[in-house]
């Protein structure tokens, strides 16, 4: 019994437990509420960033205009200085509005379409986020938001995406570039706002924009590739346990868990890891251009301040400082998809899928398809 009570508080049976939770508690809902559970698909959202902060503005100058330090004769002032500063504002939006008139007559006149004149008067910055993981579980929403925005935006808009990720596995990652490519063949200015890190396949992320911008203390660079792959066959020999592994195909597996680590298998997955380097350096020398990728591609990485000397990136400075710059000239609508499912059903989705990969870790459930490959990481 005892023995049980060790096991079962491993990282796997307590996977097990929350598993288990979710089911029970999705049942509970299910059948002893009234309301059932609808699905419901994720769903994007858009909100406009220049006016976010018009509310708390109102609501602070009618608090600082409530000062009794300040005398009666200031304050009448202060609201004909006003009434003066709304004349201009009125005056420069008349002005404006003229000139835009001007402009869609004559793109009208020139036979454009209605929908392409509008587009061309009013600009807008298309702002994205993404924050990676290991397995780059966002690119599911990024490729949405990409696909949606390819059907509205112009080369005459920006899309920036806020990105934050330390790297990881080498197909996601690719995919999540993929992604970012779509925009820049598309013909769309794409800049990449890194304020904490892009690192390993965060920066093959980045790299791909046309400009590269990062807060002072954001850890860039890390190009290099990493392989961890743990083997219990000592572990099978001292206890007599036979591990019968059938392949066709010389190179179908170098190196896994339970088999014999062979001179040979490591010099095939050494090979491995080399060639995707060189993938992943090819890819960054062709986005970055002038870049000299063989002193930056070490898998080391610099602080922005540092990368910008090495031409990783080409700014310094947050993306909120960007963004008002921005706002200047143009409408920042942020782009976000949200999850609209049931906590219940989300809680079932992660812990099904912490599950999944604590038996693959654990060598519990053999899965078709399972390579060597899966162990590779950018970073």
């Amino acid at each position: 019994m005892s023995q049980f009570f060790e096991e079962y508080y491993t990282f796997y049976y307590a996977g097990v437990t929350l598993f288990g939770l979710a089911g029970i508690l999705l049942i509970i809902k299910l059948f002893f509420f009234k309301k059932p559970l609808k699905a419901r698909e994720p769903h994007i959202t858009f909100k406009r960033l220049n006016n976010r902060f018009d509310k708390d503005l109102h609501k602070l100058e009618k608090l600082m205009s409530e000062n009794h330090s300040i005398s009666k004769a200031a304050l009448k002032l202060l609201k004909k200085a006003r009434k003066q500063e709304k004349k201009e504002e009125d005056r420069q939006k008349k002005e404006n509005a003229d000139t835009i008139l001007k402009n869609v007559k004559e793109q009208l006149a020139s036979n454009l379409k209605s929908d392409e004149v509008f587009q061309k008067q009013s600009p807008n910055v298309y702002v994205l986020t993404f924050v990676g993981d290991i397995m780059a579980h966002a690119t599911e929403h990024l490729r949405e938001e990409i696909s949606l925005l390819l059907e509205v935006a112009t080369p005459s808009d920006e899309v920036v995406v806020r990105l934050t990720s330390p790297g990881g596995a080498v197909a996601q990652y690719g995919l999540a570039s993929a992604q970012l490519s779509r925009l820049k063949n598309a013909g769309l200015p794409l800049t990449v706002c890194v304020d904490v890190m892009a690192a390993s396949g965060g920066y093959m992320m980045a790299s791909v924009a046309d400009k590269i911008i990062a807060s002072p203390f954001a850890f860039i660079g890390s190009i290099g590739v990493v392989a961890g792959v743990p083997n219990f066959h000592k572990v099978f020999q001292k206890h007599d346990i036979d591990y019968y592994l059938f392949t066709a195909g010389k190179h179908k597996r170098t190196l896994t868990t339970l088999g014999e680590v062979t001179e040979e298998g490591k010099e095939k997955f050494q090979e491995n890891l080399e060639d995707i380097h060189r993938a992943f350096k090819q890819h960054v020398a062709n986005s970055r251009k002038g870049l000299d990728i063989e002193e930056v591609a070490t898998g080391d990485y610099w602080l922005a301040t540092d990368a910008k000397d090495k031409g990783l990136i080409d700014e310094i400075m947050t993306s909120d400082d960007y963004l008002s710059q921005k706002m200047k000239d143009f409408d920042v609508i942020e782009v976000k998809t949200m999850d609209s499912r049931h906590w219940l059903e989300r809680m079932f989705q992660r812990n099904a899928s912490l599950l999944k990969r604590l038996n693959l870790f654990f060598g519990l459930k053999e899965q078709e398809g399972w390579q060597e490959e899966s162990y590779l990481h950018y970073r």
